[in-house]
This record gives structure tokens, sequence and C-alpha cells, in this order.
């Protein structure tokens, strides 16, 4: 019994971290994210609140759904910063909105 909740302290303590190894600069495309969804809703939520749900979730994620949030917001990051594009619906895969708005709620 014992074994069996340190079993679960270590894996919960392990998930807490998911979301504190990410980049620095994806967590700050992330705070951006929160603030711009806070803006878009009115004073019905505001950007900490949703980026406490973004934390939840994103350290809720597989290794792999982990790993593909990394790679796409990489890709992303690089084309808004190197290559002066700007982001929106056009330039972003379908899968990785959907992604994102599952990860939002």
């Amino acid at each position: 019994m014992l074994h069996q909740q340190l079993l679960q302290q270590q894996l919960a303590s392990q998930a807490e971290a998911q979301f504190d190894s990410l980049p620095s600069h994806i967590i700050v495309t992330l705070d951006n994210m929160a603030f711009g969804i806070a803006q878009k809703e009115g004073e019905a939520r505001d950007s900490f609140t949703i980026k406490q749900s973004l934390v939840s979730n994103i350290n809720r994620l597989s290794e792999k759904d982990f790993n593909y949030l990394i790679e796409q917001l990489s890709i992303l990051i690089d084309k808004s910063v190197h290559q002066n594009e700007q982001i929106s619906d056009k330039n972003v895969e379908k899968d990785f909105v959907s992604f994102l708005v599952r990860l939002y709620y």
C-alpha cells in the first residue's frame, strides 16, 4: 500500500514537471496565448486562470502529445520570428489548431 502511494506521488510530481520542462520560448508563447484568449472572452475569465487550465492540461499530455506540442509551437515561433510570417488559421495545420482547442478545453 505504501509503495503504491509513493508511486502515485512520483507520477504526480513528474506530471507537474512536464510543463516546467518546456523551453522558455514555448512558455512565453503559451502565456501570450492565454492573454489572447482572455482578451477574446472579455471579462469572463482572466489570463491567469486560462494559463492554469493550460498548464494542468499540458501536464496530463502523453509524451507523444507533449512532444507534438513542442514541435508545432517551435515551427510557428520560427515562422513568426525568423520568417516574419503572421500566424493565422491559414498557415497553421488544422490538426494542430484542433489540438490547441482540445488543450484549452
